[in-house]
């Protein structure tokens, strides 16, 4: 079982840690022989070998694991006898082993083998180890979910009424029923409102909002996107600058990527729904019929309404792309998809391209104020360290530079590789890189987020030498396309695209191009190659490996501009 074979790397781990310090060879040598054995499948040899070290007279750092082993190799063997025997010796002669809890989770396991369930409840009851909650409820599910008759699965619930998992089953059993009693019912609310289940691990009580698409989405000669982004229409005002303008220059970007597509024989509905934050709101949306025949959803952007267009995009056919996040957590099933490369990858590409740069293993990194910044922070520090590097201090840091010729070191006696920056408040590149320079660290490598300085890039060439930016809004204005794109969406508008315009027309550009060509083989065709700038405003898009576009985010200086490491 899948379960077990986690417990087996627990305990080795464990081993390890406890035998460190153990002065026998020959009982060393013992321990390692029964242990490779029972690696390599040869359960009946290490059940042999692993019994000599489980006698009363032949205590030794190894005993508690000997027990162990000893009942996993019977188990696996189906020596459910044997096993459990050797559990409960283990249990009385070691009653305060670091790893009880996995010795319950396997008699726990045992006894379900013998189809003896309520002992084996009352096993798994007793570990308070919560790191294998998700391993007692699969354990569960595989012995329980067998239940075929519901009233016993009804009568083991009532026996063991403070258990989340047996309650879980039988509400998922309820819920999935076509024809439920009043009664079942009203048992599953009372379930529901005890356990409070989550939204994930609920049934469906109905048929999918989003009803199958016919065969004719395919053939139908359009595609339907329904945008949803806060446009705050209640708030509107054609007088001033919203905070909310991103919104609207984004959508401009798909009006002219629209039309883009119409010439290439693409016709694309661009349906707009002003979504911000509520839940309720959303759901009324996801109960359009209207909406329900989308083919690509774009947005929202806010969790709460997020997770409930998710849900929807998630039961039918409609592929969903959240235009402007960076957390891979929200891609939750394979038809989600982020325009922008991911926090972990931005901070592995980095810490990669560091690798490359700085001949030294230590860093020092500094992170500003906001959630994203030191997310940031924490990601390039466990990347870096995963690549053999030091991370000699993580630092919060305000922006000025009084705060920083405080925080900021000499470094006369422990000068780092190089220097990690990560902050939103365009200040603190400047000032940071400005204090090394007082330190006379001129030449000591920065790697940073361009939000980390409010000046254009190319102002920024002064700092070339040193410099790497982690920049995944990357746009090259020398672009010939770019400058084409400029003077068509200012004929058309009277204002200058953001960057959010060029997002928004390559984005759309890209998944109307992709969707009509390769329909309901998108993702095959999505994986096929990475789409290279050359087709695009921007970087280009790569979805080859992943649901999050994988375009490398990190810049050098090139002697007259910045411009993708990779190239």
């Amino acid at each position: 079982m899948k379960v077990i074979f986690f417990l087996i790397l627990t305990v080795q781990i464990g081993l390890f840690q406890a035998a460190y310090g153990q002065n026998s060879a020959q009982s060393d040598s013992r321990y390692r022989s029964a242990l490779a054995d029972f690696k390599q499948g040869k359960y009946a040899v290490a059940m042999d070998k692993f019994y000599s070290m489980t006698s009363v007279n032949a205590k030794t750092a190894y005993s508690p694991y000997a027990h162990y082993y000893y009942a996993l190799s019977a188990y696996n063997l189906k020596r459910y006898k044997d096993s459990r025997q050797m559990l409960l010796q283990l249990q009385s002669r070691y009653p305060g082993w670091n790893k009880i809890n996995d010795v319950y989770y396997l008699l726990g396991a045992v006894n379900f083998e013998n189809g003896q369930i309520g002992e084996g409840l009352e096993q798994l009851a007793r570990i308070k180890d919560s790191s294998l909650n998700k391993d007692v409820q699969a354990l569960k599910q595989h012995h329980l979910g067998a239940i075929s008759d519901f009233l016993k699965l009804k009568d083991l619930q009532k026996q063991y009424p403070a258990d989340r998992d047996i309650a879980l089953m039988v509400y998922q059993a309820i819920q999935s029923t076509r024809t439920p009693a009043q009664g079942d019912l009203a048992y599953a609310a009372q379930l529901d409102k005890q356990f409070k289940f989550r939204k994930s691990e609920k049934v469906e009580e109905a048929p999918k909002r989003s009803a199958p698409k016919s065969d004719t989405q395919w053939t139908k000669g359009y595609l339907d996107v329904a945008v949803l982004l806060p446009f705050r229409l209640d708030e509107f005002s054609s007088s001033r600058r919203r905070s909310n303008q991103f919104a609207y220059d984004y959508y401009l970007g798909l009006t002219i990527a629209k039309e883009q597509l119409q010439s290439e024989g693409i016709t694309v509905n661009l349906w707009a729904y002003d979504v911000g934050n509520d839940a309720r709101g959303m759901q009324a949306i996801a109960d359009n019929k209207n909406f329900q025949l989308s083919d690509m959803v774009i947005g929202p952007l806010y969790a709460n309404t997020f997770d409930v267009a998710a849900d929807f995009v998630s039961g039918s056919n409609a592929i969903m792309l959240n235009p402007l996040s960076t957390d891979a957590n929200l891609l939750k099933a394979g038809n989600i998809y982020l325009g922008h490369p991911s926090i972990t990858y931005q901070t592995q590409r980095a810490a990669q391209w560091m690798r490359t740069l700085s001949p030294g293993l230590s860093t020092v990194i500094y992170y500003g104020n906001t959630a994203k910044d030191s997310a940031m922070a924490a990601s390039y520090a466990a990347e870096w360290k995963a690549k053999g590097g030091k991370v000699t201090s993580l630092t919060r840091i305000q922006p000025d530079r009084e705060s920083m010729e405080n925080k900021v070191p000499s470094f006369e006696t422990n000068k780092p590789a190089h220097v990690a920056l990560f902050s939103s408040d365009g200040v603190s590149g400047g000032n940071l890189i400005e204090v090394l320079n007082s330190r006379k660290l001129n030449t000591l490598p920065v790697v940073a987020t361009s939000t980390s300085f409010n000046s254009q890039q190319a102002r920024l060439s002064r700092y070339g030498a040193r410099l790497t930016l982690i920049d995944a809004d990357y746009v090259d204005r020398e672009k010939e396309t770019i400058r084409q794109f400029q003077k068509n969406y200012y004929n058309k508008t009277s204002t200058f695209p953001s960057v959010y315009s060029y997002q928004g027309y390559d984005q759309l550009l890209f998944f109307g191009r992709m969707l009509s060509k390769h329909k309901d083989k998108l993702p095959s065709g999505l994986q096929s190659r990475k789409f290279d700038s050359e087709e695009y405003l921007l970087s280009g898009f790569d979805y080859t490996k992943a649901n999050e576009n994988q375009i490398t985010p990190v810049l050098k200086y090139n002697g007259s501009k910045w411009v993708p490491v990779d190239r």
